[in-house]
């Protein structure tokens, strides 16, 4: 058996499909299609992905969507210490440096939770946290200008996420086509699926590990 990760020899460019227009200002997010779903590297190493993501853009920002199955027990999400809980952690690089081991200040980690919001603590979180050991941080960001949609379901749930160009620091998909890009889905039952390597190296601070998008019209 390979000492080193198949995950770590690939650096991945996925193509990203431009929305027809992005979500209304109120009522839930309206779910993307097949054709937008996004791959792990983690099935080379022979880990069985639990989740489904898809994304695409807009000038006006980027929609992802998270489906998880397979679960026996609810979600468990405690906006009080967001990346210890179930959900979504998603790194985005707005002007895609991956030659650089330190975030900059176009770099953004978005945590999203289905639930543990709302006086129920049954709406679905999401806010912008600081990456370990940036060079400089990129600016703060007003969590009310972040859109969410959940659906609980018994063996899992779908969260779906609008992230404005308001809140994405160097967002300019005319100028910089290419996003850097990673993730990751945390599960108390299921385990930890990425986008690619795995915790045993620090993609939650270092550009080079992630992968890459492209901005494409179609």
């Amino acid at each position: 058996m390979s000492l080193v990760p198949h995950t770590l020899l690939f650096q991945t460019r996925q193509k990203l499909s431009r929305l027809a227009k992005p979500p209304g200002p109120r009522g839930a997010i309206a779910p993307l299609g097949t054709k937008t779903r996004l791959h792990t590297l983690a099935t080379v190493d022979g880990v069985a992905p639990f989740a489904e993501l898809r994304m695409g853009w807009h000038p006006q920002g980027l929609q992802i969507d998270v489906s998880v199955a397979g679960k026996k027990q609810p979600p468990q999400c405690d906006p009080k210490q967001p990346l210890d809980s179930d959900g979504l952690q998603l790194w985005i690089d707005t002007r895609n440096t991956p030659g650089v081991h330190r975030a900059n200040r176009f770099c953004q980690l978005i945590v999203a939770l289905p639930a543990g919001a709302g006086v129920k603590q049954a709406e679905p979180f999401v806010r912008k946290l600081p990456i370990p050991r940036c060079r400089e941080a990129s600016p703060e960001v007003d969590p009310a200008l972040f859109r969410t949609s959940a659906d609980l379901k018994k063996d899992g749930y779908d969260l779906r996420l609008w992230l404005p160009a308001a809140a994405l620091a160097g967002y300019d998909p005319e100028a910089s086509p290419i996003l850097g890009f990673f993730y990751a889905v945390r599960d108390a039952e299921l385990g930890e699926q990425t986008a690619g390597v795995s915790r045993e190296f620090p993609f939650t601070s270092d550009p080079s590990l992630w992968q890459s998008l492209e901005l494409t019209a179609g």
